[in-house]
């Protein structure tokens, strides 16, 4: 069998309980610019970068906004994620993902986040998980974010692993399009219903476990040992 060396995690909706405050900052963006705003429009926004989600709201408001809007509404989105996220503490990880990290360290496994928020490092400590991962991907030096698979890609090369070699868990369709551009195990934490294109998809982040990957991964003739 092929040997897992890297596990590569998204991070809002996968380890942090946060996708409620991205729909916070982003309904206050469309509520600037005289839009609805709902909940499921928001899980469809999940994995886009801060300037990509802007734009495709301001898109959807039809207004023609000079640069210097944009980025108010850009800041605008930002200041308040920022207020939200120093509020988070280690209760705010997601159900059973502080065990599976825990477990996948146990068996000395190299965790990378790659996440296209800027702010990821800072949640993560707020979660008093940062120290768990080999490497958080600096969103602010790539060219091309989600759906595109760079971020994993450049994920994989932090550690020095082939995407052949590596898993990597999202819980957004932007996300998951970019990892099934690549060669790495896809899995698909969640509700939105184009998870299911997954190698391993999974309603909710309780059931990901090192057990349960390692049933799927075997199917694969992969292992994580």
């Amino acid at each position: 069998m092929k040997s897992i060396k890297a596990v590569i995690f998204d991070m809002d909706g996968v380890i942090s309980n946060t996708v409620h405050l991205h729909y916070h900052v982003n309904k206050k963006v469309a509520d600037r610019l005289g839009i609805s705003f709902s909940e499921e429009w928001n899980q469809k926004l999940q994995g886009l970068s801060r300037r990509a989600t802007v734009q495709a709201i301001v898109d959807k408001s039809g207004l023609d906004l000079s640069d210097d809007e944009f980025e108010q509404c850009c800041e605008t989105k930002n200041s308040h994620y920022i207020e939200l996220i120093n509020q988070l503490t280690d209760k705010d990880a997601k159900p059973g993902i502080r065990s599976f990290i825990e477990d996948l360290r146990g068996i000395g496994m190299t965790m990378v986040v790659a996440s296209a928020s800027q702010n990821a490092s800072r949640v993560l400590s707020r979660l008093q998980l940062l120290d768990y991962f080999a490497g958080v991907v600096d969103v602010t030096k790539l060219t091309r974010g989600k759906p595109d698979p760079e971020i994993f890609l450049k994920a994989a090369e932090m550690v020095d692993v082939s995407p052949a070699e590596c898993v990597a868990i999202e819980d957004g369709d932007a996300g998951l399009t970019g990892i099934l551009q690549t060669e790495m195990f896809s899995v698909g934490v969640g509700s939105e219903p184009s998870l299911i294109r997954a190698d391993l998809t999974l309603s909710q982040t309780e059931e990901l476990t090192v057990e349960v990957l390692e049933k799927a991964l075997n199917k694969q003739e992969k292992t994580l040992f």
